[in-house]
């Protein structure tokens, strides 16, 4: 069943179109932050390049946060705790300290009661000394404090400043207990030590509530502002460089100003008329650039909801302010249109998204250029995507282009490493984390609308593709022609402009129907026989027509995507079966033959690409069956072609044009004679008869226990130099010019690639020259190696 979104295009109407943009502009504009703007834009350690400033009305001077923090900081660095003296303490552990002495026996004691009622007064006295200086609670305030660090004590309803060295704490007063006894024989006795120290508590605690609200009063109190700024005071003048109080002033100045107009039906028109002429802006270049896009209803949805998804988020985290907006992954969005769209595309639509988040962030001069040096360095890593870890790659280059570009900002502004802002630097860290979903978003957009991005024509062109590996067992011919006019068409796309890897897939699969009586096309016949030797001209042409819609209905089998499909369409357009048709044609001299049944069903090639890979594949079949290729030959077959393509119409519907026609002709004609190696003409005397002249080969080898050596007139001879750890060696290789289609691009490559392996391997090879020659048996000699 087919996505709804995917269903789009069959709807397809202007209005509709029109009204998705109206709806935008219209949402955006009521979501986004109305603020007035202050007109004049100031940057600290810059001059003022504006007219000279007058207060257009009184209004105080503001501090900075980091001011306001300080001297907050400096509060509660000086701030004193209240503590309380407990005065029911005291009373409480004098008492407890009597019973303890009057439950005590004479046989415990050893003294008589005389005695007793001595050390109970002497006790008591003591307690009131040290009471008197009061033992104090050790809480996490003061436990690590030094002693010279005052708090503020109520005793008696009175407050009084008093260092902590003014009081006891619990083991103090415990020591001064020891030291007393010990200076005092009467008293020193163990029983009476441990008594009173049993009796003594602490009776001086910190009182939270009071210190506290003492100390949110003070917080409270620091005043956000230093001064006045008297209306038509001047403020600064032009040229003037912005200090760091002209920078207070004049931030001051822009913030009253857009508190006092931040109400008014002029900013929402003001807002509308802004977004509205951006989106106009955007459609204009849409209708003269991408018309097909702003025709399609699909496309238009995909593009208009990754708009209105990050100025969506923009906005809130712009309200909420608890998120930093550099979080965002904005470059998501031209990895994700580029993957669908193309470049352009991409970097106008981003650009667009920045603007309008300009339009809401703090800062939109520092934003917009930021997040555009980082959308360029998201589009130029992803320009050209081959292989998935291009996304780490090109999310990882966007945090180090965030991160030099902030940071170049930040020391333009201040010139002083201190001042940057380096929690920043993990915002952007996040965003390189969620940069990383551009991938499954890229998955996600592809399903849910139809589209087809680079990712999946990546998975197409891999040659292990389950229809590719079929397409290779049963028509090996066939398979080896589509590779070689995928190799030719991606390059002919990729120097005349277009889509280089849809061409490629496109050209792979272009003749999967083929693998339906594979030996009825001549690549694939192995013997002499040829099955069509057994059928009519309409049969054998129909036949030959009928892989065209049996490829298409095999690619529709595999879920091919229909932009693959295609090219397999459109890849012979509405040409004859010309052999067939003229083989016809001669049989029925006395008929006036119609050719419609000797042609193929279309339709014409509608793209620059589809049109390029029509040209290419009879190109490549021509110049196959061509038997001593050279210059000459290739040049007619190539003009020969591509001229029967254009007096035939075949690109009347296709987006190619007569200069890129023409570019494609001189780019083919050199890849061909690359092909076939045109570069030495051989004289067609010298293989029909023997020479009579005499030449003279001189052969010299050292270190070499035999010899042997080889000589033909129907030789190809080919030659390549490598260097082998300094030492250049000559790779050659011999073989008859009947097989010089398939030994070309690979024998002397082959011997090139087994100097080097076995050198690396094994020994450096010693020898200068390398060859290999074809011939009826195998034996190898010093740098002559005969194959078979």
């Amino acid at each position: 069943m087919q996505n709804p979104l995917q269903r789009l295009n069959k709807t397809d109407n202007d209005y509709v179109r029109y009204a998705l943009l109206l709806a935008s502009i219209l949402l955006i504009t009521f979501i986004i932050p109305k603020q007035a703007k202050f007109k004049y834009e100031f940057e600290q350690g810059k001059p003022w390049m504006h007219e000279d400033l007058v207060a257009p009305f009184s209004f105080a001077i503001q501090k900075n946060p980091t001011q306001v923090q300080r001297e907050r900081e400096q509060i509660r660095t000086n701030f004193k705790p209240f503590y309380k003296q407990n005065t029911k303490i005291e009373a409480d552990r004098k008492r407890h300290f009597t019973s303890l002495i009057n439950q005590l026996s004479a046989s415990e004691t050893d003294v008589s009661a005389e005695e007793k009622k001595y050390l109970l007064q002497r006790g008591t006295a003591l307690l009131d000394e040290i009471y008197e200086r009061g033992i104090i609670a050790l809480d996490t305030n003061i436990r690590n404090r030094p002693k010279e660090y005052i708090i503020t004590e109520l005793r008696n309803n009175v407050a009084e400043d008093k260092q902590l060295q003014a009081y006891f704490t619990t083991s103090e007063a415990r020591s001064a207990i020891i030291t007393r006894a010990n200076e005092d024989s009467t008293i020193n006795k163990a029983w009476f030590i441990r008594t009173i120290i049993a009796s003594l508590e602490p009776n001086i605690f910190y009182e939270q509530d009071l210190s506290e609200k003492k100390l949110n009063e003070l917080l409270e109190n620091v005043s956000p502002t230093r001064g006045m700024v008297r209306q038509n005071e001047k403020i600064i003048t032009k040229g003037s460089i912005i200090t760091t109080d002209r920078m207070q002033v004049l931030t001051s100045l822009k913030n009253d100003y857009e508190a006092k107009h931040g109400k008014s039906y002029l900013l929402f028109i003001g807002y509308l008329v802004l977004v509205a002429s951006l989106f106009i802006m955007y459609a204009i270049h849409l209708e003269i650039f991408h018309h097909d896009i702003l025709s399609s209803t699909r496309s238009m949805v995909l593009i208009l909801i990754n708009v209105l998804i990050f100025i969506l988020l923009t906005a809130y985290i712009a309200k909420r302010q608890s998120v930093n907006v550099y979080l965002i992954p904005y470059t998501i969005i031209p990895i994700v249109l580029l993957a669908f769209f193309g470049l352009r595309i991409a970097f106008v639509t981003y650009f667009l998204v920045i603007l309008l988040c300009g339009l809401v962030v703090p800062n939109p001069y520092e934003f917009v250029l930021v997040q555009t040096m980082a959308g360029f360095t998201a589009m130029l890593s992803m320009a050209r995507i081959r292989y998935i870890s291009q996304f780490f790659i090109s999310a990882l280059l966007i945090f180090m282009t965030y991160c030099l570009v902030y940071l170049g900002f930040s020391f333009i502004k201040s010139g002083l490493i201190r001042t940057v802002e380096w929690d920043i630097f993990i915002w952007f860290g996040g965003n390189f984390i969620l940069t990383l979903l551009a991938y499954p978003l890229i998955y996600a957009n592809e399903k849910i609308f139809g589209f087809l991005s680079d990712i999946s024509l990546l998975e197409l062109s891999d040659i292990n593709n389950k229809l590719l590996k079929e397409l290779f067992l049963r028509a090996p011919g066939t398979f080896q022609h589509s590779l070689q006019v995928a190799n030719l068409a991606e390059a002919v796309i990729d120097r005349i402009g277009g889509n280089a890897l849809l061409t490629r897939v496109g050209a792979l699969y272009h003749d999967v129907g083929k693998l339906h009586n594979p030996e009825f096309f001549i690549e694939n016949q192995k013997h002499s026989f040829n099955p069509h030797d057994n059928l009519t001209d309409l049969q054998s042409a129909d036949m030959i027509i009928g892989h065209v819609t049996k490829g298409v209905e095999t690619a529709q089998e595999y879920n091919l995507p229909k932009r693959v499909i295609e090219f397999i369409r459109t890849h012979h357009g509405t040409t004859r079966v010309e052999y067939f048709y003229k083989h016809y044609v001669q049989e029925h001299i006395d008929e006036d033959v119609d050719d419609t049944a000797f042609r193929y069903p279309g339709p014409k090639p509608s793209s620059k690409e589809t049109a390029v890979v029509m040209i290419v594949d009879s190109v490549e079949a021509a110049s196959r069956s061509l038997k001593e290729p050279d210059e000459k030959q290739i040049d007619n077959v190539v003009d020969k072609i591509i001229d029967s393509k254009i007096q035939d119409n075949q690109f009347d519907y296709a987006t190619i044009t007569i200069n890129e026609i023409n570019a494609t002709r001189r780019i083919l004609k050199k890849l061909v004679k690359s092909i076939y190696h045109i570069r030495i003409q051989y004289p067609a005397e010298a293989e029909k008869k023997k020479s009579t002249n005499k030449k003279t080969w001189v052969f010299k080898a050292d270190n070499v226990r035999d010899f042997a050596w080889t000589s033909s007139r129907k030789f190809v001879w080919d030659a390549m130099p490598i260097t082998v750890e300094g030492k250049k060696i000559m790779c050659m290789s011999f073989y008859g010019k009947e097989a010089y289609g398939v030994y070309r691009p690979f024998s002397t490559k082959a011997v090139a690639h087994t100097i080097k392996s076995y050198s690396k391997f094994t020994i450096p090879y010693p020898y200068p020259v390398a060859q290999s020659v074809e011939a009826a048996n195998g034996m190898e000699y010093p740098m002559i190696c005969f194959n078979y």
